[in-house]
């Protein structure tokens, strides 16, 4: 089951513009990440 769900993934990131969605979306998925990040440094701990 894994090998048809990478060969799937492999097959659909043959196409430019498939692999351009892909890093559209992990580059917006790293920007949110780092906002998370950043904006949980500004959080004072209460106990």
């Amino acid at each position: 089951m894994k090998r048809y769900i990478v060969a799937a993934v492999a097959n659909w990131l043959r196409k430019p513009e498939n692999r351009e969605k892909a890093k559209q979306q992990a580059r917006q998925m790293w920007n949110k990440y780092q906002k998370r990040k950043g904006a949980s440094g500004n959080r004072v701990n209460r106990q």
